[in-house]
């Protein structure tokens, strides 16, 4: 058995690699930009007692149908999971390079699903799926069963997300292959590459290099937040598990506003220095998200907001030591 991880050296991508390496899966990981990114990660390998050998590398461009079809064809994977995706700043800056990568690339993933009969495949949605208003699902946490209207929209993104799992349905119906797609809420942990939610390490890993982290939205925001190695687990566990009872799953863990994550900091750096935009009321995003169904599916429960602030700024400072 081995696993095939697309995006495998990115954010989520490299945690999702270093979880099934954990349980002796031989990986593959496709990615654009390998030298880049390589050494971090086999450094991770080693640190879990783990080596090398069980891990394998192809370049990929989401884009390129052929090079897409040849890593399949070269490598007899019993599921997938795909994190190659363009970020939120190249889907505002540049859709039509956007669509090629997320929308014709995730779709290239599903015809090699059908292709090759791939037993899983599982991929990360978002929660932008759900528009950028908590106010028009009222006070209760979203459920994966809410939907809203194009007007209630703010990130291409979450446009380009929504299209994503309407394709998998499609396919899922039409071939009858087995593809699950989480809906994580804001992501947070150490190494995010350049997004358009950096705030979501900047928090607490500015104050813990000892400098001042500046968030774009008031103290009294909320957003719904799971960090980023529990987001990484429930992909992994979703692709193992031998039935599913669903497709699609909302991914979160705990809602907090601005004053309990500076409290969260806090416990850990007492002089943190914590910033807010006052004249931004709110982030772009729903507030809560019920994901009772994923825990239920995989029987895993997130850590809290709390523990995952410990745990960044533990990794921050291990990254970091001499430096700080």
């Amino acid at each position: 058995m081995s696993a095939l991880v697309t995006g495998g050296l990115g954010f989520i991508g490299a945690k999702v690699v270093l979880q099934l390496l954990k349980r002796d899966i031989p990986v593959i990981v496709a990615d654009l930009d390998i030298e880049k990114n390589k050494e971090k990660l086999e450094k991770n390998i080693n640190k879990i007692g783990k080596n090398n050998e069980m891990i394998s590398y192809e370049k990929l461009d989401i884009t390129n149908y052929e090079n897409i079809e040849n890593i399949f064809k070269k490598n007899k994977s019993d599921c997938v999971i795909n994190l190659a995706y363009g970020i939120g700043t190249i889907c505002e800056e540049n859709p039509l390079l956007a669509s090629k990568i997320n929308v014709v690339g995730t779709t290239s993933i599903f015809e090699m699903i059908v292709k090759y009969k791939i037993r899983r495949l599982v991929f990360a949605s978002s929660e932008t799926v759900y528009g950028a208003h908590q106010e028009f699902y009222g006070d209760k946490a979203v459920t994966e069963n809410d939907y809203t209207g194009i007007n209630n929209h703010f990130y291409t993104y979450g446009v380009m997300k929504l299209l994503n799992e309407f394709m998998a349905e499609k396919y899922i119906k039409k071939y009858g292959c087995s593809i699950a797609y989480t809906r994580p809420s804001v992501v947070f942990g150490y190494g995010r590459q350049n997004t358009a939610i950096n705030w979501a390490e900047d928090f607490a890993a500015k104050p813990a290099l000892g400098q001042a982290a500046y968030l774009p939205f008031s103290k009294n925001n909320r957003d719904n937040w799971i960090y980023v190695d529990d987001c990484a687990e429930q992909l992994v566990r979703l692709a193992l598990k031998e039935t599913l009872n669903y497709s699609c799953f909302n991914s979160g863990s705990e809602t907090i506003n601005g004053h309990q994550l500076v409290a969260a900091v806090k416990k850990i750096i007492p002089n943190a220095e914590i910033h807010f935009d006052e004249s931004v009321k709110s982030t772009p995003l729903i507030d809560d998200q019920n994901d009772e169904r994923i825990r239920k599916e995989i029987d895993f429960n997130p850590r809290s907001f709390d523990k995952g602030v410990e745990c960044l700024i533990k990794e921050v400072r291990e990254v970091n030591r001499g430096n700080i």
